[in-house]
């Protein structure tokens, strides 16, 4: 798969994670099925008795309202945000294993600064 597609579908999972529960349960559930469970529009219309083109609309319109939702509130920018950060302790903290004692005391400043970001 390509990886600007992977990463596509990645956001829009993040997005469903963090703001799904604030869709309304059709649109939800046709989302769902359609990001999370990788079914084709005519497999869910099918199951749903309806069309597949109602189904991308269903689709297009959830993922605006989810991208509307990350403009506004930017959990899943946060999210990546403080993934980078713990990457950043975590390396100072192998970095600390192997360092003298004025590289500990700079490496434990640097983690603080860190930690203060999170917070």
């Amino acid at each position: 798969m390509d990886k600007d597609i992977l990463s596509a579908r990645q956001n829009k999972n993040l997005l469903f994670d963090f703001y799904g529960a604030l869709l309304t349960a059709k649109q939800r559930d046709i989302f769902a099925m359609s990001t999370v469970d990788d079914c084709s529009f005519t497999e869910i219309g099918k199951e749903l008795g309806i069309t597949p083109q109602a189904v991308a609309d269903f689709v297009r319109r959830a993922t605006l309202q989810l991208e509307k939702y990350e403009d506004n509130l930017g959990m899943v920018e946060k999210f990546h945000s403080q993934k980078q950060v713990i990457k950043e302790i975590e390396a100072s903290l192998n970095k600390l294993d192997n360092s003298d004692c004025t590289e500990i005391s700079e490496t434990i400043s640097t983690i603080k600064d860190w930690l203060n970001k999170l917070l």
